[in-house]
């Protein structure tokens, strides 16, 4: 292998396989990434075995060639070269990296080691808009558990209904769900479960649209030269559609951004690890949120709210509510309530057009 690249070309694929490699793998060459230079491109591909991600750069190829490198190493090089130009060259059991005057030579393992990868995704899959399905992503992903072992809860849960895609999250103390319109027919799918990496690599690529692929045991997803492929995983989880609340009598609209901080606030002061606070609404158009617990000291703050319905003393988990202002961005939040012991539901007011539906569920506390 001899080639010549540019800097900013290979760092913005780097970016992109980075964050699949494993860096504490008892496998040494998982934390490698394969690089393959043949006509005029420079493949580059990393793998965990669960996931795998392949892309490619421009590259003037002067022998064709493959070899791994390790992946931290290697991008921090590329990122410190004092040129934009630079040459890869294989020498013997190493590769030497050329920039200006800097010249440095880096171990190799056997490119025969690397793990057989997938097939690469087709490109005549399942369109999807790659915007709209990373904003659905991240209006769910902070919703998966981060602590339960059951795996059907590390993971966000993707349907295919009659022109719509729907994605659900929850850790089991608090659901997620958004929906918005497909224009394509015929799904490769109609339920599959993304594990928790899946969503964080997938919002790394950028681009208009990602085609939705499925083969053998393995989803895809493809975005023009640069593909993410993922184990299929077996399906269990939770049916969320029977804790789904939407005629809540009682509802409030208020600032998502006072309500936000104000939360922050007087959470400072509730119990470290439950950060509840208690929610009283009032028939007067207020809005009391009260820290529970006084190890640390007591915090109040009131609000102004556009509140119809009974009074209700309400606790929740602030760090939940914090969550979900965090990722919405609409101005106002509607608070929809039944009583203090059932599940309190915030929706965002003129959301994304693009978004059908978004509702977000947490159970209250129990003090």
């Amino acid at each position: 292998m001899d080639l010549k690249l540019h800097q900013s070309d290979v760092l913005r694929e780097l970016s992109l396989v980075h964050g699949v490699v494993e860096r504490r793998s008892p496998i040494p060459i998982l934390a490698n990434i394969l690089l393959e230079a043949s006509g005029d491109r420079l493949r580059l591909t990393a793998t965990d075995l669960d996931m795998t991600v392949m892309t490619s750069c421009p590259a003037e190829v002067r022998a064709e060639g493959r070899l791994t490198v390790a992946s931290t190493v290697f991008q921090e090089l590329v990122r410190n070269l004092p040129e934009e130009e630079f040459t890869v060259r294989l020498d013997g059991e190493g590769v030497i990296i050329s920039s200006g005057r800097f010249t440095s030579r880096m171990a190799i393992l056997d490119a025969g080691e690397f793990p057989t990868v997938p097939e690469e995704p087709p490109d005549d899959g399942f369109p999807v808009s790659l915007p709209l399905l990373q904003t659905m992503f991240s209006r769910v992903a902070f919703a998966i558990t981060k602590e339960d072992p059951k795996f059907q809860l590390n993971g966000a849960l993707i349907r295919f209904l009659p022109g719509e895609l729907e994605i659900a999250a929850t850790d089991g103390h608090r659901l997620a769900v958004v929906r918005a319109r497909t224009e394509g027919s015929d799904p490769p799918f109609e339920r599959q479960l993304f594990p928790r990496k899946l969503l964080a690599e997938f919002s790394r690529f950028d681009g208009e649209h990602v085609l939705l692929s499925v083969h053998e045991n393995h989803v895809g997803f493809r975005m023009g030269s640069r593909s993410l492929i993922s184990r299929i995983v077996d399906l269990r989880f939770p049916q969320y559609e029977k804790v789904i609340v939407r005629d809540n009598p009682h509802r409030a609209r208020v600032g998502r951004q006072e309500l936000l901080t104000a939360l922050r606030r007087v959470s400072l002061l509730a119990h470290e690890k439950a950060r509840g606070v208690r929610f009283r609404f009032g028939t007067d158009g207020e809005l009391t949120l009260v820290s529970i617990g006084q190890e640390l000291g007591t915090a109040e703050e009131v609000l102004a709210v556009d509140y119809q319905g009974a009074p209700i003393d309400m606790a929740l988990n602030a760090m939940y509510v914090i969550d979900v202002l965090n990722v919405l961005e609409t101005d106002q939040v509607e608070i929809q309530l039944k009583d203090a012991a059932t599940q309190c539901v915030i929706v965002p007011v003129d959301d994304d057009g693009r978004l059908e539906e978004y509702i977000y569920v947490v159970m209250p506390m129990r003090v």
